[in-house]
């Protein structure tokens, strides 16, 4: 059993760049330049050229936006925006200055947390 940084259990998973990408495989293989690379510098690059417009109906996508997150714990978007402001939940910027969430964390979040009014 592991834990991440916000002291919540994750279970091992297979790492999938074209997952993280929300791209095919042939087109993160250009995107990461045919080279092996970690989990962090395939996160880096998707929140360049993630899109996540195509996927905010997809229910099992990588990354989720701010409402897709709120719907997860059974929030308001507006209070998962002061959550995010006071950084009680993990977020990255896309450089579209969408914020977006790993699903796998904010789904072990909301089954795990007292964050949630469920």
């Amino acid at each position: 059993m592991a834990f991440d940084f916000w002291g919540v259990v994750v279970e091992p998973t297979t790492f999938d760049p074209a997952r993280v990408l929300g791209c095919s495989l042939e087109r993160a293989r250009r995107l990461m330049r045919g080279h092996v690379v970690t989990p962090g510098e395939v996160e880096s690059v998707a929140l360049e050229h993630y899109p996540w417009r195509a996927h905010l109906r997809d229910p099992d996508s990588y990354w989720i936006t701010v409402s897709q997150a709120a719907d997860l714990l059974g929030v308001s978007d507006a209070e998962l925006r002061q959550m995010l402001t006071h950084r009680r939940l993990p977020f990255s910027t896309h450089r579209s200055g969408v914020r977006l969430m790993r699903r796998r964390q904010i789904e072990e979040i909301a089954a795990h947390s007292h964050l949630t009014r469920r």
